[in-house]
């Protein structure tokens, strides 16, 4: 595991004003505790909380500041007993702790006013002041941002920037394959200067990434090195040893909103290994979908199958196997629905399977209707 703070790598001039903005206010906070509001919302941001409220030489006062909380469920107006209240796990950890929380109204951020002492109207901001936003879900605007000193407002985020910049970083990453990945700590930019553009005042590299890795088993592992690096920094700044590194702009990889056309498997496009991690890294939110005929189904469960694994009575040979064909295989235990992949190998095939618990109908061994497709 790599730990790192790197020096900027700027113009001279723009180095020295970076530098010394930094080492002066840094002067004045040496050794003060800060005062800290910090926004967040799931269990990535309660594990920064639970660190910074542990170290407790590094703070006077923390205030919590979460999103309101929500329904959630199915069903309209006429079915509210299928519904249940979303309550944010950060507002659950500090009533828990007693920390003192607020709560952004329903209208936005933007009609939100920050509590004292973060609130005043002074000239001189206040070095002590820190903010900081961790899986916070709400752009902050300059008005909250003009209250703090621009190394005063940093953003934890589950990936070594510039790589995966945006909302999905966690699911990109598991979804494109990558094999390693990391925590940074960047600075917050004025809105319209870009998202995740920050200075990077600290990251940690060299996550390994399980082959069976999914969204929510990463995302647990890249919280607890977030918080551990969060009060890293902090306490560099406290001393007076933090530095700022500009992104490299030429390294930049986008993790946009998933939305649903990223969902939909293209068999004859795709390989089974890269469906298999894009089911990985997205489908606890969105499920994969696929359609054959006129019948579109979402994909519940799957995973790449070895020529091994397939009954005989399936295997045929790939040259005969486009990709894109449904192999429907029943049993008196299991039902198993294989779909052959785009980029078949002989040593490997690729195959998807998937667990099938609804009606199918199968005719020459293709498979007509696959409807609710689901682990059984």
């Amino acid at each position: 595991m790599l730990r790192t703070t790197i020096p900027a790598h700027r113009s001279l001039a723009s180095y020295q004003t970076l530098r010394w903005l930094s080492q002066s206010c840094s002067r004045r906070t040496q050794k003060e505790p800060f005062q800290i509001l910090f926004c967040g919302s799931d269990e990535f941001s309660v594990a920064s909380l639970k660190a910074i409220h542990e170290a407790k030489d590094l703070w006077s006062n923390i205030h919590v500041v979460v999103p309101t909380e929500k329904d959630i469920g199915r069903g309209g107006r006429h079915h509210r007993k299928s519904y249940k209240k979303y309550i944010p796990a950060l507002r659950l950890y500090a009533e828990a702790h007693n920390l003192t929380t607020s709560t952004i109204p329903s209208t936005g951020i933007k009609t939100w006013s920050p509590p004292l002492p973060f609130s005043s109207l002074s000239k001189e901001l206040d070095p002590s002041h820190l903010l900081l936003t961790v899986s916070f879900g709400h752009i902050i605007p300059n008005s909250l941002l003009n209250l703090f000193l621009p190394s005063r407002r940093l953003n934890v985020h589950p990936s070594l920037l510039p790589r995966w910049r945006g909302a999905a970083p966690v699911q990109w990453t598991i979804a494109s394959g990558d094999k390693e990945t990391g925590v940074s700590v960047q600075t917050l930019v004025r809105f319209g200067l870009g998202v995740d553009a920050g200075d990077i005042a600290g990251n940690i590299g060299g996550v390994k990434i399980p082959d069976d890795a999914d969204y929510e088993t990463l995302l647990s592992s890249l919280a607890d090195e977030g918080g551990r690096l969060l009060v890293d920094v902090l306490r560099q700044i406290r001393d007076g040893t933090a530095s700022f590194t500009p992104q490299d702009e030429q390294s930049i990889t986008l993790a946009p909103k998933i939305t649903l056309e990223n969902t939909y498997i293209h068999w004859k496009k795709q390989s089974a290994p890269a469906i298999d991690c894009l089911h990985r890294g997205i489908s606890h939110h969105h499920p994969l979908w696929t359609s054959y005929s006129d019948i579109t189904t979402q994909i519940l469960s799957l995973r790449p199958t070895l020529s091994s694994e397939i009954p005989p009575s399936l295997l045929l040979s790939s040259k005969v196997v486009p990709p894109g064909t449904a192999l429907l295989y029943k049993s008196s235990k299991m039902r198993r629905l294989f779909v052959s992949c785009a980029e078949r190998r002989r040593t490997q095939s690729s195959f998807n399977e998937a667990m099938n618990t609804s009606t199918e109908r199968a005719k020459h061994q293709r498979v007509r209707s696959t409807a609710g497709v689901q682990q059984k």
